[in-house]
This record gives structure tokens, C-alpha cells and sequence, in this order.
């Protein structure tokens, strides 16, 4: 049995595809457009490229998580040379887009966001880090759901208040309720395919489907205004 629900295997490139987790990886650059449109979005142009950056930071973190001795095995075919090379070209783009982007906003009180969000790309999928302080439940709501939110307000107003705040906090908690399932998920999918009953798996997959359209649905709603800000 696969160890997700959108998993495909047999080659480098279905590998790739599985270790993108593009429904979770919506999920968070859905966070990331919620930040944005709170305020209303001020300039598409910087919200193209920081959704670009923040999606090449998730490629290197889920790159890395695939390495030996780290996360979850999804990959067979993909060697950890080739795990190191997307890791890497990955994050160094995104690292270079955000950069660029602190330089022609002039917005030196960024600089900020950048290595913190470096910090969680490195700290939560290296599980031996710090003793795996940063791995776990928590962290990784904090870092896929809060921080994004704060960062797309952040970087959209070039300013820091209390409006974020009540939907840095439901990304959090939606967050955490996806990596709560996903781990039981994925513990019923590592049991021998005679004991893992399909009606078994049916009830939470449908929640972390329904938690993925949640998130999409709420950076829909800011984005288009339908909440005024």
C-alpha cells in the first residue's frame, strides 16, 4: 500500500511528484495568501514571487526530510545526491528571491523573515536536531501555518499588527490537525495491506481532504475580500 493517498512510485520523477505533497504544499502557500489578502493584496507582483520562494523552501524541506535518518521514506529512485541537489538549488532560489525582494522593497526590517524561515526548513525535517526539539506537532503548526500567515502580512503591508494575528492562529490549528491525521494515517498504511481495511482509512483521509479545501477556501475568501479587512 502507498504511504499517502496521492503517492506515485516507479521512477524519479513519481517520486518527485510524491515528495512535493502538493495538497499540503497548497496547503501551506494557501496560508501564505491568507496573510496576504487580510489587508488586501498591494502589489500581485511581489505576491507571484513570494509564493514562488516559499514553495522552493517547502521542495528543499521536503527534499531533505527524504535524506537518510530523516523523515518518512517516500523514495526508492531518488538517491540522497539527487535529494541533496533539489534541496539545495531549491533553497538557494528561494533564499535569492527573497533577498531580491528585501532589496527592491527597500525593506530592510525583513531581513528578518528570511533566516527565520531558513531556521524551520532546516530544524523541523532534520529529526536529530537539537535532540528533535523542533520535531513535533507544535513546531511544525507553528512553522507550516502561523509563520506564513505573519510573513504574507508582513511582507504585503511592510508592517507588523494584531490583524494577523486571529488567522496566523486557525492556520495553526488547521496545521496541526493535518500533521495529528497525517501521522495516523500514515501508521494504518504501514500496516500489511490484509489488516489496513479501506473503510479503516476512509474517515480521516477525507478529513485531511477536507482540511486541504478548508485552507484553500479561506485564502480564497481574503484574497477575493469577501471578509472586508
Amino acid at each position: 500500500m502507498e504511504r499517502t493517498w496521492y503517492a506515485a512510485s516507479g521512477s524519479k520523477a513519481a517520486e518527485l511528484w510524491t515528495i512535493l505533497h502538493l495538497p499540503y504544499t497548497a496547503m501551506n502557500l494557501s496560508f501564505l495568501a491568507m496573510g496576504f489578502g487580510i489587508a488586501g493584496i498591494h502589489r500581485w507582483d511581489v505576491f507571484a514571487w513570494i509564493t514562488a520562494a516559499y514553495f522552493l523552501g517547502l521542495t528543499a524541506a521536503h527534499a531533505l526530510d527524504q535524506l537518510p535518518g530523516q523523515g518518512t521514506t517516500y523514495v526508492k529512485h531518488l538517491t540522497p545526491k539527487d535529494l541533496s541537489v533539489i534541496g539545495a538549488f531549491s533553497f538557494i532560489v528561494a533564499v535569492t528571491i527573497g533577498i531580491k525582494w528585501m532589496v527592491t522593497l527597500g525593506a530592510w526590517h525583513l531581513l528578518w523573515i528570511i533566516p527565520l524561515q531558513t531556521f524551520f526548513v532546516v530544524a523541523y525535517p532534520y529529526s536529530r536536531f537539537a535532540g528533535g526539539f523542533f520535531h513535533n506537532d507544535f513546531w511544525f503548526g507553528l512553522s507550516f501555518g502561523f509563520i506564513p500567515v505573519m510573513a504574507g502580512y508582513y511582507i504585503n503591508t511592510l508592517t507588523l499588527t494584531g490583524w494577523f494575528l486571529p488567522w496566523a492562529l486557525v492556520a495553526a490549528l488547521i496545521a496541526w490537525m493535518e500533521i495529528t491525521l497525517s501521522r495516523y494515517v500514515r501508521q494504518i498504511r504501514a500496516v500489511p495491506i490484509p489488516f489496513a481495511l479501506p473503510v479503516t482509512l476512509l474517515r480521516p483521509e477525507r478529513a485531511l481532504k477536507l482540511l486541504c479545501l478548508l485552507s484553500y477556501l479561506l485564502a480564497a475568501i481574503l484574497i477575493l475580500g469577501v471578509i472586508p479587512p
